[in-house]
């Protein structure tokens, strides 16, 4: 009587959400030889290994009832994060960038242009991107995901089982990269403790950027999620939406499916690239009169600053700095299946 009575206890201890999963836990888990020792009066090894079992099974469910939900933790990171921290954070990601490509590139920055005007003041291509970059170690898994999406919002997409390998390929291999250990440690000081276990890591990146949502106003197709939008482009109608990846707009280049019209403003990041405002036409015909993008920065730390900012300031100006220059990313949500995610996010400044 006395276990059960601390079990109860243990139990009432959980988080409301959680009482019904605890207590299944538990009860699966040891009532049987609650019975059977009532039943036939055993004492001894038996007696003492049902209450090995239920100081293991209280352990898991204090464990379980710590864990947060993803809708708390968005809530922790976004009340417990000062701006103090987001320009600290900031300068740490960019210092351990180090698949960064901007000393490898070309940028051919050509005329200025506006947004309004569709003259073509740059007649060679923005970007040469040589072979060694396109084989870079996160490089190569991110521009593997370009071909599993169709740019049409509402165009019906479905998962293939080698596409679901892309993802987690693309996400272990940047979990191992300075700008995202520096983003999960940024989380765990803020008290997500889950953020230490690798499958937790996992399943938050995934869920932040690979989950499906409707973008079209009949919501009934489910044909859009965080990386398409942002690291490819999309067409809703004949507007362009997203296309907010420098290596994206590369490989567009190369296939003569986008014309840089010229940029219409930029800021240099201390060498370690730059942000870029320009004026672009994808397949022709599709107008994007005013793309922002990082140039030169490696896939991980524009994922961690993205997803930095999604956690820490959504829908609102997120100030960041890189060598005492300021910048900001805005990054916009919406909520599919009432599950806050990322709609769209580009840097500004």
């Amino acid at each position: 009587m006395k276990s059960i009575l601390i079990l109860f206890v243990c139990v009432a201890a959980c988080r409301a959400d959680d009482l019904a999963h605890a207590a299944g836990q538990i009860f699966n888990s040891i009532l049987p030889n609650l019975i059977s020792n009532s039943v036939t009066g055993q004492q001894g090894n038996t007696a003492q290994n049902t209450i090995q079992q239920i100081g293991t099974v209280v352990g898991g469910v204090v464990d379980y009832a710590k864990k947060k939900s993803y809708e708390d933790m968005l809530k922790q990171v976004q009340d417990s994060t000062t701006d103090e921290d987001l320009l600290k954070i900031s300068e740490e990601m960019f210092n351990a960038d180090i698949n960064n490509a901007f000393n490898y590139i070309q940028v051919n920055l050509q005329g200025k242009t506006t947004p309004m005007s569709r003259n073509d003041e740059a007649p060679s291509s923005l970007l040469n991107v040589p072979e060694n970059v396109w084989n870079g170690p996160t490089i190569r898994p991110f521009v593997a995901l370009f071909d599993n999406y169709h740019k049409n919002v509402i165009r019906p997409e479905f998962v293939t089982p080698n596409e679901e390998t892309e993802q987690v390929t693309y996400i272990n291999t940047i979990l191992a990269t300075g700008p995202i250990r520096t983003l999960m440690n940024f989380l765990v000081s803020k008290g997500l403790t889950q953020m230490n276990e690798y499958n937790e890591q996992v399943e938050l990146l995934k869920k932040i950027w690979f989950t499906k949502y409707a973008r079209h106003w009949t919501g009934l197709c489910k044909c859009s999620c965080a990386f398409e939008n942002i690291f490819m482009a999309e067409l809703k109608s004949d507007t362009v939406l997203g296309l907010h990846s420098w290596l994206f707009f590369a490989k567009r280049e190369l296939d003569r499916k986008a014309n840089y019209l010229g940029h219409i403003d930029k800021l240099d990041l201390s060498g370690k690239g730059l942000i870029l405002k320009q004026h672009a036409v994808l397949s022709d015909t599709k107008d994007a009169p005013e793309v922002n993008m990082f140039v030169g920065t490696s896939p991980e730390l524009e994922t961690a600053l993205y997803t930095l900012c999604f956690m820490a300031r959504p829908d609102r100006p997120c100030k960041l700095r890189y060598n005492n220059v300021g910048f900001t990313i805005q990054t916009k949500t919406l909520k599919s299946d009432n599950v806050l995610l990322i709609d769209t996010a580009y840097p500004l400044w």
